[in-house]
């Protein structure tokens, strides 16, 4: 089974409603029986598989993953492992009416590996498009696909560093449900405020995205809690973003992923 990476939107941390775009850097998840060795699991591999053997019985599965993401990247790479594997489990043992994104985020939550169970990085990535969620409430508010005339600029770095303090984030709460409803309508502004805001709020420099707007970016900033930095430009006018954006590293070109997800039911 395969999931796409994505980049942020609406940083859900602040105020659970989040929003997150699927972009084509993919995860491939296979899965076969054989004896787990449980000290190789990431605890959210470890808590996925459990939950499947105590609710399904199903046998002791060992998991090869293919990445394109960095790990703790900001680049949604947990949300799109968890995906893909919940959905591989789902269709090599026939189990039916479980939405992936929905156990995702719910399972992230049980294994400590996200603040509100990123639930729309989850829908991002197994979807594509655009999604907007409520997380505290599990809740999909909708579903958007992208226009095909996009490119994404990505300066990819992993391993991150720096501590998220939730405490500092949640006190700008107002705010980012206020960037929400905006990512509603515009979402191109609302990803340059967010992006912009999340970096100042946990340090992040803000010259490669002060750099990537001045070389014509529709928006830059943050992905994720970092660290690594996204510029958004049209197609065919990425070069001067791109030349600005190398001092600072590897710069990867990306593009949106079309939204495909009709077995998902949205609920108001």
């Amino acid at each position: 089974m395969q999931a796409y990476g994505g980049v942020s939107i609406v940083n859900a941390l602040p105020s659970w409603y989040g929003s997150s775009m699927a972009i084509n850097l993919k995860v491939k998840v296979e899965i076969r029986e054989g004896k787990r060795v449980y000290s190789q699991e990431s605890e959210l591999i470890k808590t996925i598989l459990n939950y499947f053997k105590e609710k399904y019985s199903i046998p002791d599965i060992e998991v090869d993953i293919e990445s394109e993401l960095p790990q703790k990247s900001g680049l949604k790479s947990s949300s799109a492992v968890s995906v893909a594997l919940i959905a591989e489990i789902a269709k090599q043992y026939d189990l039916r009416n479980i939405n992936p994104p929905i156990l995702s985020a719910i399972l992230s939550l049980k294994a400590g590996v996200s603040y509100t169970g990123a639930l729309d990085d989850a829908v991002a990535s197994y979807c594509g498009g655009i999604a907007f969620t409520y997380n505290k409430m599990f809740r999909i508010v909708k579903l958007e696909n992208l226009e095909d005339n996009l490119s994404i600029l990505i300066l990819a770095k992993g391993g991150r560093q720096k501590p998220v303090n939730l405490n500092e984030l949640r006190k700008y709460s107002h705010v980012f449900e206020e960037i929400f409803k905006i990512a509603l309508k515009d979402y191109l502004t609302a990803m340059k405020m967010n992006g912009i805001l999340i970096a100042n709020i946990l340090g992040y420099s803000l010259e490669p995205i002060e750099i990537a707007l001045k070389k014509g970016a529709l928006a830059a900033g943050i992905s994720g809690n970092g660290p690594s930095y996204f510029a958004v430009s049209k197609n065919g006018e990425e070069g001067p973003i791109y030349e600005s954006l190398k001092k600072f590293g590897d710069v990867i070109i990306v593009r949106p992923v079309s939204l495909d997800c009709k077995d998902l039911s949205i609920k108001d």
